[in-house]
């Protein structure tokens, strides 16, 4: 049976249109180490991988030894963090799903239903996604409220995306704007009426986290330090 969850890093799912803006940008495959634990986790994980690897031997030990090493990535925790999430929707629910590294790619240019085979075909994508490139928050964010539509500014038109997650591990470094007084303050334009809820996380120690701290205050929602 499909891993299924009501919330997203502690966050209530309490919405019923969703986007969520995912980072894959290279350092999403680095190892998170938050803190000393962290460091510990990761440094025993590395040792028992390599000494698995030794003893199965050959190229079947190197595979086995890699695909240990990986399950503690940035990217794949995002994805074991996800999956259930979409997994957990309902008929009700209305997603899509949007990556961004030098260049932002949405899964799906509209938000579509949560039926079940939607909801395959994102997790197949989801388990799908390789990291590289840079950090283009900013094209994410802009195209987050495109798919929003008229409703954003308009309070007698309905809201096409009701909540939008931004999970990210770096600073902005790609994109129309890269500065993050920049991107706050279009978000501040594009949410003039603050309509549209945005919550932040942060993955890893090198996130900014006054900017992801703002950008979930100033428009309604919840950041969560990873």
């Amino acid at each position: 049976m499909a891993k299924k969850s009501h919330d997203y890093y502690g966050i209530d799912l309490d919405s019923k249109k969703y986007v969520f803006l995912i980072d894959i940008s290279g350092s999403m495959e680095n190892k998170i180490e938050k803190d000393a634990k962290g460091v510990v986790l990761n440094v025993a994980t590395n040792a028992a991988a390599n000494s698995v690897g030794k003893i199965i031997g050959g190229s079947v030990g190197n595979m086995v030894s890699n695909k240990i090493k990986k399950s503690l990535t940035k990217l794949e925790k995002a994805k074991k963090n996800l999956i259930p999430v979409i997994n957990g929707f309902t008929e009700e629910n209305y997603f899509t799903i949007i990556t961004f590294e030098n260049d932002i790619k949405l899964w799906r240019e509209e938000l579509i239903p949560a039926n079940s085979k939607n909801k395959k075909l994102a997790v197949a994508y989801i388990k799908s996604l390789k990291s590289g490139g840079g950090t283009n928050i900013s094209d994410a964010l802009e195209e987050a409220f495109k798919l929003a539509g008229e409703g954003v500014n308009d309070e007698a038109e309905m809201l096409d995306v009701e909540t939008v997650f931004l999970l990210s591990d770096g600073e902005p470094s790609a994109g129309k704007y890269t500065s993050t007084q920049q991107i706050s303050q279009k978000v501040e334009e594009w949410n003039g009426l603050k309509r549209l809820q945005i919550h932040t996380v942060g993955l890893g120690d090198n996130h900014d986290e006054e900017f992801m701290k703002n950008m979930a205050v100033d428009n309604g929602g919840v950041y969560i330090n990873k």
